[in-house]
């Protein structure tokens, strides 16, 4: 989907018309497989420039949006900036620059061409064994070619089909300050979910939670080989309880699952259930339907990215269609879309029959429609009905309120003081609505 969102996009075409011609190499048919098998391409996808001659200048291997980033590697390309072509020559008349054989390593690197990543990196570690002839970008930190090379090596050896954890073991112990030092632990955690001994992987996993304690990955990390070892579950129940407890507030529904299985290992059924079961999952619809319903009001607001906005609006009523602060929120933004007909189909006469029982909700629908000034009439049914089955001052204010919409000002007056009548102490509120009512009525009277 994000390849074809790239590819899609005009600025990418315009881009490659005015610099390239464009081949797409398709995998299993038979002109795509030989482009593939002559290039070396292991992985997709590549973005592979060629000159006229057919030798390659360079590649990229990978795409993440947006588009505009990954046009800008291009144009990096296109200006010669650290392309293959470049970057082997220089190689060719100085061997012995470290930031051009660094370089050179990473195009391979990227390229999934283990044999000579490998070999140039071990080129880095003979020219500066020590780490003191240069540093280069790791997010936004420094760290030395050096320090890279040996955790690139250590990347590859976990990876290869061999998968040697022992570089990695001996890079965190080299390097208990480096800015790396996460993410070994993280790719050794990834490893030892499967590979290595029960004993080995403990060792490992009770290192690192032990450095990273807080951190829900590690610890599921563990979880997941604890569960596919079936041993020490009171370990892993222990971890997994700790996960839930970190992210109380935004469960994952995978270690929450994670936790179920361990239960169920034990054979606590109702732990189980009340782990992983329908209280959980009704749990997360909710969530999500709001987190639907909060992401296409942003949308709406910035007033674009609205075709993504509404088909999450439409998503939210189908999750939560028996949630008033939903559905009257979406009908809401529906009328800000300039799309009255949308907001009727689930906000309006066909939604309130369902609720002639519930004051609460014939009002709110009353007071929506009578402030778009849209849908009177089934309004106005509403808040009579409302008024009938409770006696609130705000119920009455809606009814007020909706006989002013319509007009019809001396029932509109008649409600309104009801409400004051009713209001007690707070009767100030509402007494607004009477002389709102009035002025609006003597305004009508003078244009006749």
């Amino acid at each position: 989907m994000l390849v074809q969102q790239f590819y899609n996009n005009p600025k990418f075409h315009d881009f490659l018309n005015s610099h390239f011609i464009l081949y797409r190499a398709t995998r299993g048919v038979d002109e795509g497989d030989k482009v593939y098998e002559r290039f070396g391409i292991r992985a997709t996808p590549t973005v592979l420039i060629l000159g006229s001659d057919g030798s390659e200048i360079d590649w990229h291997v990978g795409y993440g949006p947006p588009p505009e980033k990954f046009l800008e590697r291009l144009e990096k390309t296109v200006n010669g900036v650290d392309t293959f072509k470049v970057l082997s020559e220089k190689y060719a008349q100085d061997p012995k620059n470290i930031e051009i054989v660094f370089k050179l390593a990473q195009k391979y690197d990227d390229r999934i061409d283990e044999e000579k990543a490998t070999n140039l990196y071990n080129e880095v570690l003979a020219l500066d064994p020590d780490g003191k002839k240069g540093t280069t970008d790791y997010r936004d930190k420094k760290v030395t070619y050096t320090e890279y090379a040996e955790f690139s090596l250590a990347t590859l050896s976990l990876y290869s089909r061999k998968r040697d954890a022992d570089p990695f073991k001996a890079f965190i112990r080299k390097y208990p300050e480096s800015q790396m030092l996460e993410n070994a632990y993280l790719y050794l955690g990834s490893y030892y979910r499967y590979a290595g001994s029960k004993e080995e992987a403990a060792q490992f996993f009770e290192e690192y939670t032990s450095k990273y304690p807080e951190n829900p990955r590690a610890l599921n990390y563990y979880v997941l080989r604890i569960i596919r070892d079936k041993d020490n579950l009171d370990r892993g129940i222990e971890l997994a309880e700790k996960i839930k407890d970190i992210m109380r507030y935004n469960p994952s529904p995978s270690y929450m699952k994670d936790l179920a299985e361990l239960y169920a290992l034990k054979g606590e059924v109702e732990k189980t259930k009340e782990a992983y079961g329908k209280d959980f999952m009704e749990g997360q619809v909710s969530s999500l339907g709001y987190d639907l319903r909060d992401y296409a009001e942003f949308w709406v607001k910035q007033k674009t990215n609205l075709e993504s906005a509404e088909a999450m609006m439409e998503l939210a009523v189908q999750l939560k269609p028996d949630n008033l602060y939903v559905i009257r929120s979406v009908a809401d933004m529906y009328i800000q879309l300039e799309k009255p007909e949308k907001a009727l189909k689930i906000f309006g006469p066909e939604y309130i029959k369902d609720y002639m029982d519930n004051s609460n909700t014939l009002s709110s629908y009353a007071r929506f429609w009578a402030a778009q000034e849209k849908n009177l009439d089934s309004a106005l049914e509403a808040a009579k009905k409302s008024a009938e089955l409770a006696q609130a001052p705000y119920i009455w204010d809606t009814l007020s309120l909706v006989c002013l919409k319509l007009k019809r000002y001396d029932e509109a007056l008649e409600a309104a003081k009801k409400a004051v009548e009713i209001a007690g102490d707070q009767a100030a509120r509402y007494e607004k609505r009477i002389k709102e009512i009035e002025e609006a009525q003597a305004k009508d009277k003078k244009k006749k």
